[in-house]
């Protein structure tokens, strides 16, 4: 019986020691609530960062921003600047009419011409002097003659050759006229194939020789 006693008293010792234990472990392991320790000694002006200096700003003045100038009606550019006006048009005017293109008949018209052809036939102003040149061969002569009095020509040729272009030009002054003025003279008869070639002259007409 005693030894059941002793037995019991040793069982509950041990727990009021083990409980004991616990508290002081859970007691060492919760949240700390000590502060931080403060430092003794304060930064030095050496120790502490240094900060960027600010620039400085112009205080702001009442009269900005500046007031704008006040333009005279009479002179709108007080500095000098110089302004065209514009220039009065009337609408009837602009925009500009172009010049009315004049054509007089007989015109000058070559008639088709076939490679090997041995005449060149056409119409032009009546009973005037006329010459068949190649234009592709720099202007050679290939015949001159004349218009009947209804302007129609047939001037004999060497044969033509395909591709070239022939034209159609005035063959002699008239008396006491000039080239310049026998072309403006004749300048509203000129055909469709009208061309003026430097180093040629003035054609009247120009037609390409088919096959």
């Amino acid at each position: 019986m005693k030894a059941m006693q002793s037995k019991n008293h040793f069982a509950t010792l041990f727990l009021f020691v083990s409980i004991a234990v616990l508290m002081v472990l859970i007691t060492a392991c919760g949240p700390s609530t000590a502060e931080p320790p403060v430092p003794t000694t304060a930064p030095t002006e050496e120790s502490a960062p240094a900060l960027a200096e600010m620039p400085t700003v112009p205080p702001v003045s009442e009269a900005y921003p500046p007031p704008l100038p006040t333009l005279d009606p009479a002179n709108p550019y007080p500095e000098g600047e110089v302004v065209v006006p514009p220039v009065d048009t009337p609408p009837d005017a602009y925009p500009p009419s172009a010049a009315e293109e004049v054509f007089l008949e007989p015109r000058f018209r070559i008639d088709p011409a076939s490679a090997g052809a041995t005449t060149v036939a056409g119409q032009a102003p009546p009973n005037l002097a006329i010459a068949i040149l190649d234009v592709t061969y720099n202007g050679e002569v290939l015949g001159v003659g004349r218009t009947d009095e209804n302007g129609r020509f047939e001037i004999p040729v060497s044969g033509l050759i395909e591709g070239n272009r022939i034209g159609v030009t005035v063959g002699e002054l008239q008396p006491g006229q000039t080239l310049t003025a026998m072309a403006e003279q004749y300048f509203p008869y000129r055909g469709e194939g009208f061309m003026n070639v430097p180093n040629v002259g003035i054609l009247f007409d120009t037609v390409l020789v088919q096959p």
